[in-house]
């Protein structure tokens, strides 16, 4: 649809809705303390050059664990929401697919750094071999997880990821403090954690069980049926997120991989907040929810979200001095770059979950090829040249061209670009709902 009049949105489900996104942004909270602890830590025990090359090859596993994925970290949610197969099919399948998929793209990372090691540059073989076997966990972890969501389990969703944050912090203090870990063994641990949530949310499964049988090549088909197009699109957003990490790294350095990487931490953490919601309205536009709810929903958060970041700025220069030590002082001018584009992939986080309930159109993958390409060509023309802020700059502006692409596909359905914008009585309503006492 475009044009015409407004459409009238369906109300927004005020018990249930809100219970899941503060049981999920409790959790993410949470988890979120623990990873900014752990960062702390990590930076003033290794400094920027050892938090650098644990960065880089951190972010290396992420993109084989991502390249990995298959488009089954939504493909098992949408399939469990909507009913299309049992639970227990899926983990069966999921499992197989973490392994198989996990060693291949493992021995694809180590062959990418025996052919190319400047990709990675500064990490030894030890700390890669580390960072590779990550990635088995790192899938079967995304999968199950995924299924805890596909069911509506978001107590169950949540504990894992704070116990998996807990463990982590708990490891790292005594590995640093009583063993005098490097960058390889703060990896270790890293591995080690990821490895135990993806066990632990095996156990949280297991009335679905047991998980004896052959995967099921009819169910991958119809699951990468669907998630080729949420693989493709997840990729593409996830390189232009953690790509920006190995640019730096490759054009200036570790050391600066290493602001850099403080600097993309904070910015993840921000858009934490409508992230949460997309994920809780993913599902219910899998069960038929209607795109009134959609976008109610986008323009409550688009004044919400906006003052949030606003609320930031201010705060950034400080907070970095305060937990990270003078030697990142230069990650609080970064953050003034990139906030742009934080508020904008917030916002097109809601729009991309509820896209994905609807099936994903063609158009909303074919869109982060732009987003992409723009953020790569600025960095390699100007990054080597310009410095650092080159990278935030980009991502500010990949992120706002996504967004207005994004919001051209929602008016689509929602009646026009105008029934998109804010209205302060809904925001009004959301807080009163969001602050009530009564719990559904």
């Amino acid at each position: 649809m475009s044009g015409g009049e407004p459409a009238t949105a369906a109300p927004v489900e005020p018990g249930r809705l809100r219970t899941d996104v503060l049981i999920t942004y409790g959790g993410k909270v949470a988890t979120l303390v623990f990873s900014l602890v752990i960062s702390v830590l990590l930076a003033r025990q290794l400094g920027p050059s050892g938090r650098g090359t644990l960065a880089v090859a951190f972010s290396f596993a992420q993109i084989l664990a991502q390249l990995g994925s298959l488009g089954l970290a939504t493909a098992n949610p949408y399939f469990a929401a909507s009913r299309q197969a049992p639970v227990g099919r899926l983990v069966t399948t999921s499992l197989w697919l973490s392994g198989v998929v996990g060693v291949t793209f493992a021995l694809v990372g180590a062959a990418v750094y025996a052919l190319a090691p400047e990709v990675v540059g500064g990490i030894d073989w030890a700390t890669l071999a580390i960072a590779l076997a990550m990635i088995p966990a790192m899938l079967a972890s995304l999968f199950l997880q995924s299924l805890l969501l596909g069911e509506g389990r978001m107590v169950e969703y949540s504990s894992v990821e704070i116990g998996q944050g807990l463990v982590t912090l708990v490891a790292l203090l005594v590995g640093f403090f009583a063993y005098d870990l490097s960058a390889a063994g703060a990896l270790a641990v890293m591995c080690a954690t990821t490895y135990g949530a993806a066990v632990v949310m095996l156990v949280l499964l297991r009335e679905h069980g047991p998980f004896v049988d052959r995967p099921d090549a009819r169910l991958i088909r119809s699951l990468l049926g669907y998630g080729v197009k949420v693989y493709a699109t997840t990729i593409l957003a996830f390189l232009v997120i953690r790509l920006d990490i190995l640019l730096v790294n490759g054009y200036l350095g570790s050391s600066n991989a290493g602001v850099y990487a403080v600097v993309a931490g904070l910015a993840e953490g921000m858009y934490l907040f409508p992230a949460v919601i997309g994920l809780n309205l993913f599902t219910r536009i899998a069960r038929g929810g209607e795109t009134g709810m959609t976008a109610e929903i986008f323009r409550t958060i688009a004044v919400l979200y906006g003052l949030l970041c606003l609320l930031s700025i201010p705060l950034a220069a400080p907070a970095i001095s305060v937990m990270y030590g003078p030697q990142f002082s230069e990650a609080a001018e970064l953050y003034y770059w990139i906030v742009p584009g934080v508020y904008s992939l917030g916002l097109l986080t809601i729009i991309s979950h509820h896209l994905a309930g609807r099936g994903f159109p063609i158009e909303a993958m074919l869109i982060w090829v732009v987003g992409l390409a723009v953020n790569i060509v600025m960095n390699v023309l100007w990054l080597p040249d310009h410095g650092l802020y080159i990278a935030s700059l980009a991502s500010s502006v990949a992120y706002i061209l996504l967004l207005l692409l994004h919001m051209r596909l929602l008016s689509r359905e929602t009646g026009g670009w105008r029934t998109l914008i804010p209205r302060l009585g809904e925001v009004g309503r959301f807080l009163r709902t969001a602050s009530s006492r009564r719990v559904p």
